[in-house]
């Protein structure tokens, strides 16, 4: 037994594109429940990660990078992401160590930094086993001036495991003392539907180059769960009918790779045999629609 109080509350991982904030999410609670690629504005929507032990239950709400973009979807991502910073009872604001520190990311701390939202702000600087470790020491300086205000200063590598437990327990320290919200057993909020819809996205985001990844989306038309198996019609959207036959491939090739990759994931996660029919719709300019974003989750609402 201890006679430490259980915290419990909600960290809101924010960040520009491409910093590791899935990946991290992923790492603490030991399941994948972001899919990652390299492709920026993997992340779409708010994602939760649960942790819980016996003495805390942290609730990641993994974002959408913060950035600038013309479209529709591209100003539905950034306002999710705003919203889930003002809703949490902490602020994880990740950056790229192993890079220069870059004026997007330097407007974003400057932002949070301005005292219009109450939270504690910790900043994780990731992908440290990739950083000048020379530099290290000037860039903790470098943020401190930044945002002296800030409850601390964690660097990890989300990638290795490095330094993770120390910021677990840095995250924990700053969280209310309550009971837990969810049960210890969930790592998610996510349906299966919304998994599945993820898991397709994330293997054509692997497989597709320039401004296709950005042009997809996977609508869910059929989840039925059949005894020992579970049967998933998946149609995928493209923004262009040149696109079709890119991802389609030479002779299906290229939609069967896709197809393979996503159900052995499902599976994994599922425990269960998985059948995975998959389709491409040409739907022209869908991420400029807030009916077919909200149709497809991606409004500011979710």
């Amino acid at each position: 037994m201890t006679d430490r109080p259980f915290r419990c509350g909600t960290v809101a991982l924010l960040g520009v594109p491409n910093v590791g904030k899935s990946t991290l999410m992923n790492h603490l609670i030991g399941a994948k429940v972001a899919i990652v690629t390299p492709k920026p504005q993997t992340t779409r929507h708010r994602i939760l990660g649960i942790y819980s032990d016996a003495a805390r239950q942290i609730i990641f709400v993994d974002t959408p990078g913060i950035h600038k973009g013309s479209k529709q979807l591209n100003r539905n991502m950034v306002r999710v992401a705003y919203a889930a910073a003002e809703d949490a009872d902490l602020l994880a604001i990740m950056q790229d160590a192993s890079k220069p520190l870059d004026r997007p990311t330097r407007t974003l701390i400057e932002r949070f930094a301005d005292g219009r939202l109450s939270q504690p702000r910790i900043h994780v600087l990731n992908k440290v086993d990739r950083a000048d470790k020379a530099r290290l020491l000037p860039r903790l300086q470098q943020l401190q001036a930044l945002d002296p205000g800030a409850a601390a200063f964690v660097p990890v590598s989300a990638r290795k495991g490095i330094q993770t437990d120390a910021l677990l327990n840095e995250l924990a320290n700053h969280l209310p003392e309550q009971p837990p919200i969810y049960d210890p057993d969930w790592f998610t909020d996510q349906s299966q539907r919304q998994l599945a819809a993820e898991y397709v996205r994330e293997q054509v985001f692997l497989s597709m180059h320039q401004e296709i990844p950005f042009q997809t989306a996977v609508d869910i038309e059929r989840f039925e769960e059949l005894g020992d198996r579970v049967e998933i019609d998946a149609v995928i959207l493209v923004g262009s009918e040149r696109h079709k036959p890119m991802l389609i491939g030479k002779g299906g090739d290229g939609m069967k790779a896709v197809g393979i990759r996503a159900r052995e994931g499902l599976e994994a996660i599922l425990g269960c045999r998985v059948r995975l029919n998959l389709w491409v719709k040409v739907d022209e300019d869908w991420f400029n629609h807030p009916a077919k974003l909200d149709e497809l989750g991606l409004g500011v609402e979710r």
